[in-house]
């Protein structure tokens, strides 16, 4: 993610040190990749859509991955001691299963 962010999330994040919440950091790969990165350039690159869908909503919960509407894998998220989401996978590993996927 870029060093320059938007002007709602530093808002966001003046109101979570006034009321002493955790730092909020975007959902991350294993690797810590940002999530939104790699889909994002998956998406672009394969002209596709790619999702994220809840399939089982007890901790640790269980998500689909989505590709054009076909499941791509299914993986587990957990939590960061400040609830940030870490879904169970690498960037690779994600890059690997659309490629074998759509190729």
């Amino acid at each position: 993610m870029t060093d320059e962010r938007p002007e709602w999330w530093r808002r966001n994040e003046q109101c979570r040190e006034q009321m002493g919440l955790p730092a909020y950091d975007p959902s991350r790969f294993t690797d810590g990749v940002y999530v939104h990165e790699t889909i994002d350039a998956l998406e672009d690159e394969y002209d596709c859509q790619i999702r994220l869908e809840s399939v089982d909503p007890t901790y640790p919960s269980r998500w689909a991955i989505q590709v054009d509407d076909r499941t791509c894998a299914t993986i587990r998220r957990r939590r960061t001691e400040n609830g940030n989401n870490i879904y169970q996978l690498t960037s690779n590993e994600l890059r690997e299963r659309v490629a074998a996927l759509l190729e």
